[in-house]
């Protein structure tokens, strides 16, 4: 076990654009796993309350077009995220609904990706469908 522990200590730390990928992975893996809990379970735990039973976001087939409902959404993404991407700080998300009939609602996550004492600003665009279920982020699937 010793052995392991000081091998791990010899990887390099993951280049930039490493470590956006991995980000992106993980902000998509989180996003595109739904769990058990209500709307309002999701929306109103703080993200340091969530367990690995929580993990991903609610079925978010009940939201619709309202305003009220991109809020929802938009605090639904950030807490599931601050939740399971640690690498991720001062994080926003922002909604936007098209048009009706001009396609599907856009999401991007604004943050500050920490990498030790260095911290980069990071855009994560989203592609979401009709319902506002992730259906890309950023390139990847």
């Amino acid at each position: 076990m010793f052995d392991r522990l000081v091998e791990l200590e010899s990887f390099p730390l993951l280049d930039e654009e490493e470590l956006r990928a991995s980000v992106r992975r993980e902000v998509a893996h989180a996003l595109n796993t739904r769990c058990t809990l209500s709307l309002e379970q999701a929306g109103s735990l703080e993200p340091h309350e969530r367990s690995a039973l929580d993990y991903g976001l609610p079925d978010l087939r009940p939201l619709g077009p309202a305003a009220t409902d991109t809020r929802l959404l938009e605090r639904l993404i950030a807490r599931a995220v601050e939740a399971y991407e640690p690498r991720l700080r001062q994080l926003h998300v922002s909604v936007r609904l098209p048009p009706e009939d001009e396609g599907a609602p856009i999401a991007v996550i604004t943050a500050r990706l920490a990498q030790g004492p260095i911290a980069e600003p990071i855009s994560l665009p989203l592609r979401l469908d009709r319902n506002g279920r992730l259906v890309e982020v950023d390139g990847e699937r």
